[in-house]
């Protein structure tokens, strides 16, 4: 087994969770898969989450709609272990998350009808993200599984989540609380009076015209509703902040080998190490090998026919075969220099070569033939 292999045997089964992390069209979602039913094969309860989805994958997987709810995969995939497969969907986690936090019936279903509630669930930008944390955090510290696997979303939406639990805590700080929550001597004045002492009337004015009369009592009784979720929040995005910093916790990052793949994995390394955050290892997807191939000398081969030659249309067949071998080697040695800029970055032993397969991951055959490149079939 090669070394960059022994890294990811030890990445499944020394780590809580393996955080895949790349740019878009890498094979992040298959690898993540991959890494799952590994876990699982050397008997480890997994789980598969997944924000970027792939829904032929979940297809090949044996999953054909995956959302919050865990699917399990097929036991002849996973045995003697298992494997959960996870899709976010953040208005629905948010859903939940109240549902867990929020015991009083009526006043849970007060807030899930809140117009104010629902433009956060469903159109507030960095929902998603701060769901994606709350949705980790339950499975890492609350769900039994021995192992977690996170699928990221493409390099700039993955930094908006790895900074999404400072933000999250951020927003979500004693100071702004303290504006919503009654405490002290404020318990004496009403919402809407503080609200009218920070905004004055004309501004309070202003908001009701522009989104309606009923708007001040639905933000009085967001404010109620929402009321002891704030702290709870805050919490959990701390929480989750450590979860992604712990030692059990290991970083991969997935790339390709041409150009543009290998600078933004360089660019994702260094924010990484700005954020004190060291990955494991690389995968390198696919990646275009030189297999020795023959190649068709279309002028030699004339040349030995002799005088009869070739009809026009063979030699226009000869010909496109050998200028399609010359962009491969082309191709070849991109992918040779791609590597090389890998090594350098993280050492040769770290990085895992997985070749450009003949057939996109979409059948269970697929699937195995990934998992052997990647040097974790079953034994």
């Amino acid at each position: 087994m090669s070394t960059a292999a022994e890294h990811v045997k030890k990445l499944i089964t020394e780590s809580k969770l393996v955080v895949c992390v790349g740019s878009g069209g890498v094979g992040k979602t298959t690898t993540a898969a991959a890494l799952a039913i590994a876990a699982a094969r050397s008997g480890r309860k997994a789980a598969v989450l997944t924000i970027d989805p792939a829904k032929r994958l979940a297809q090949a997987l044996g999953v054909e709609a995956m959302g919050n709810i865990p699917r399990a995969l097929t036991p002849e995939l996973t045995a003697p272990g298992s494997v959960d497969a996870m899709m976010l969907e953040a208005s629905a986690a948010l859903d939940d998350f109240v549902q867990r936090l929020v015991p009083d019936a009526a006043r849970r279903e007060r807030l899930f009808q809140n117009r104010l509630y629902q433009v956060i669930a469903r159109h507030l930008g960095g929902t998603h993200e701060y769901m994606a944390v709350e949705r980790l955090h339950a499975l890492v510290e609350e769900s039994g599984y021995d192992v977690v696997i996170l699928d990221t979303p493409p390099t700039v939406n993955a930094l908006d989540f790895l900074d999404a639990p400072n933000r999250l805590a951020g927003f979500f700080s004693e100071k702004i609380t303290r504006f919503f929550v009654k405490q002290g001597e404020e318990k004496k004045k009403g919402f809407i009076d503080k609200l009218r002492d920070r905004a004055g009337d004309l501004a309070m004015g202003v908001l009701g015209k522009a989104l309606g009369e009923g708007f001040v009592e639905e933000l009085a009784d967001f404010s109620t509703a929402f009321q002891g979720l704030f702290v709870a929040i805050h919490d959990r995005a701390v929480a989750a902040d450590k979860i992604l910093r712990a030692s059990t916790t290991s970083f991969l990052i997935v790339s390709a080998a041409d150009p543009v793949r290998t600078a933004e994995a360089e660019a994702f390394l260094q924010t990484l190490d700005r954020l004190g955050i060291h990955p494991r290892a690389i995968v390198a997807n696919r990646v275009h090998i030189d297999r020795g191939d023959v190649d068709v000398d279309a002028g030699a081969v004339m040349e030995a026919l002799g005088p009869a030659g070739l009809t026009a249309e063979a030699a226009t067949a000869f010909e496109a075969i050998a200028a399609g071998q010359r962009q491969l080697k082309t191709v070849r040695q991109r992918d040779r220099r791609g590597l090389a800029h890998l090594e350098r970055l993280v050492g040769k032993q770290r990085v895992m070569v997985v070749g450009e397969l003949d057939q996109e991951v979409q059948d269970r055959a697929a699937v195995e033939h990934f998992l052997a490149v990647l040097g974790l079939a079953r034994a």
